[in-house]
């Protein structure tokens, strides 16, 4: 009797640990889709906004000198977003560097150089981000850079108060300011396109920007503010606080430059090119930070949590499952680009995308498919990186990830051209992310981690090439180019969801049970 006894209380008590591991999972899971609800929503408006931009203004030296300054501002942002990644760790309690309070004071000082770069100096730094531009192209960028500071300031606030809410849990509040801010700046958008020339889209950033930070603050207000309000203003901490802050998310501002330079040799293209590399990368990224950057950041307390208690489980438990949960997303919306997008653009506007521009974005989009996946891997490994402690070894690494990709797109654009140097944008995060991954796993397991990987993304790739492959044939017996695109589309979507079916049927039902599932009660 007392050793059935003995044996039965454990047996009493392992269901409903697992119970609590299942919902544990798929509340990591609602959190990670409530982030990437909200990023693939800013991201839905930015693509209607992208869509009757090029409609309205097409594809010339204007809009050419307008992304380039957009290139800038993109960069910061994802810069301003990698604060939700690398600085939860200075927050999180115990062992936090930094309060709440200190984390404040901080962004404002950080926002500073920012405002006089792109008000004041805007004139001599259009000049040195956009040296093949014309007078005319140059003109629209210096006039983009104001706007656009006010709005990357608004947005570093924004992403403060983003991480100090994804530590207290408030994910809901989070995505509600991102979907707002990018309603509001839709909103802004179609009420100023015939009014403020090129510059239209800026200004929607900015309304975004402002609507995106309102929301947070008062979220942040009710979710217990910046804490002590009687702690004493130490000025002499602020920059050095700063410094911690920049020292951990240098490396997001490094690996996002890297596209500024590749813009930078592209400038010197014909006329277009650049806005057309520009919206190819902007449909790249958005995929990238609507996964990789949404599941970090959703993680990311816990991650930094576990690492204190197993450090060495945290690459391996985290990276590798995430991977293939966006691999699973990236692959089809790559593939729906080069196959329905760029030709639906120009059968829906074809006095704005010629025949020639479809070309040319299939092709950057079919260049950038190497980038993606790279990227997607350095966005998985990073808050990882930073969780396990190694945030030095990643400073150290920025000057040189920066310098051979300037090294290699110079040699590639010498080589090839545009084409090469759009080529080459992936090598430099490939071997960054080689390093990253042999530094957090260690050498025993890293090349089993990197094989899996890459069967991961070389399978949804291929299924992804291979339905909508199908699509591009089963649209090509179909008269007219808008019947074609769409048709396309829709079998390449239908082919790829049947084949995830028999590739990966666990992931698809924690995504069901996410979608579905209630979350328990705190």
């Amino acid at each position: 009797m007392g050793s059935n006894t003995m044996t039965a209380a454990p047996e009493s008590l392992r269901a409903p640990a697992k119970v609590r591991a299942g919902h544990r999972e798929v509340g990591k899971a609602r959190a990670a889709l409530a982030m990437s609800l909200a990023t693939f929503a800013m991201a839905a408006a930015s693509g209607i906004q992208a869509i009757l931009y090029l409609g309205r203004f097409g594809t010339n030296a204007r809009t050419d000198g307008f992304f380039v300054a957009f290139a800038l501002y993109s960069t910061f942002g994802v810069f301003s977003q990698s604060l939700r990644l690398t600085s939860v760790p200075l927050l999180v309690e115990p062992g936090a560097r930094l309060s709440v309070r200190q984390f404040a004071q901080a962004l404002l000082f950080i926002a500073l150089p920012v405002l006089m770069l792109t008000i004041p100096l805007a004139v001599p730094l259009s000049r040195l981000i956009a040296p093949g531009l014309r007078a005319g192209g140059q003109e629209v960028t210096a006039s983009a850079l104001p706007v656009l500071g006010c709005a990357m300031t608004l947005q570093l606030w924004a992403a403060g108060g983003a991480t100090v809410l994804a530590i207290r849990d408030r994910f809901a509040t989070i995505a509600g300011a991102y979907i707002s801010g990018a309603g509001a700046g839709l909103i802004v958008f179609l009420a100023l396109i015939e009014r403020a020339g090129e510059v239209t889209l800026g200004w929607s950033m900015l309304a975004m920007a402002i609507v995106t930070c309102a929301w947070m603050l008062e979220g942040l207000r009710r979710a217990g503010g910046l804490g002590n309000r009687g702690a004493p203003l130490a000025l002499r901490a602020i920059p050095r606080n700063a410094g911690v802050i920049l020292g951990r998310t240098a490396v997001y501002l490094a690996f996002n430059v890297l596209f500024v330079i590749t813009l930078a040799f592209a400038s010197h293209s014909a006329t277009g090119g650049t806005t057309v590399l520009s919206y190819a990368y902007l449909f790249a990224s958005y995929l990238v930070a609507g996964t990789g950057m949404a599941l970090g950041m959703s993680s990311i307390p816990d991650m930094t949590r576990q690492a204190r208690a197993e450090r060495q489980a945290v690459i391996a438990g985290t990276v590798l499952r995430g991977f293939r949960y966006a691999m699973l997303l990236i692959a089809p919306a790559l593939a729906g680009l080069v196959v329905a997008g760029a030709p639906l653009i120009h059968a829906l506007l074809p006095g704005s995308l010629s025949a020639g521009g479809v070309h040319t974005l299939r092709t950057f989009a079919l260049l950038l498919v190497t980038w993606t996946v790279a990227a997607l891997l350095v966005n998985f490994l990073l808050p990882a990186m930073f969780a396990i402690g190694r945030a030095g070894l990643l400073n150290v690494l920025s000057l040189p990830l920066v310098a051979g990709h300037l090294a290699v797109t110079a040699v590639a654009a010498a080589l090839f051209g545009v084409d090469g140097a759009v080529g080459a944008f992936f090598v430099a995060p490939a071997c960054f992310a080689a390093v990253l991954l042999r530094a957090g796993a260690g050498s025993a397991r890293a090349p089993r981690l990197a094989w899996e990987m890459c069967g991961d993304a070389s399978r949804f790739l291929a299924l992804a090439a291979i339905a909508f492959g199908a699509g591009w044939a089963s649209g090509d017996a179909v008269p007219g180019g808008l019947a074609q695109a769409g048709l396309a589309g829709l079998i390449g979507c239908g082919i790829y969801a049947v084949g995830l079916r028999l590739l990966a049927p666990s992931q698809l039902r924690v995504l069901a049970r996410a979608l579905v599932t209630r979350p328990e009660p705190a």
